[in-house]
């Protein structure tokens, strides 16, 4: 067989990289999040948003009704340098499952939501 020069440069499978995991202060700002909506709490949920994203934060806040959901679920979660974005599906007793998509992104140590996008009634790959 053939030297094919550097093993390096070679095409063809690659190893598949270490999993990071999300720190633990992006899961609990996305818990204060998601709890946050469920309650209807808008001021907690302004007090995450820069002035940028508020106005699409808020329709998703507005879309929720206030505690007719108890659960929530991160169905999906993807990091592109150090932002996350979030899939949840809200849950209830009587009540359509409600997903949505967020992004969480830190400055100075605080974790603030980048984007919002709500899911429910779409179809597209995130909303499986």
């Amino acid at each position: 067989m053939p030297d094919l020069g550097e093993r390096g440069h070679v095409m063809g499978p690659q190893p598949i990289a270490a999993i990071v995991q999300p720190p633990a202060e992006m899961l609990a700002a996305a818990e204060q999040l998601l709890n946050a909506l469920m309650r209807g709490d808008h001021a907690s949920v302004e007090a995450m948003t820069p002035a940028h994203v508020r106005d699409e934060m808020m329709a998703v806040a507005k879309a929720i009704p206030p505690n007719k959901y108890d659960k929530f679920e991160l169905i999906g979660r993807a990091r592109v340098a150090k932002h996350y974005f979030l899939k949840a599906q809200l849950t209830g007793r009587n009540a359509e499952p409600f997903k949505f998509q967020f992004r969480l992104g830190a400055t100075d140590g605080k974790w603030t939501v980048r984007e919002a996008l709500n899911l429910t009634g779409r179809r597209s790959a995130w909303s499986r």
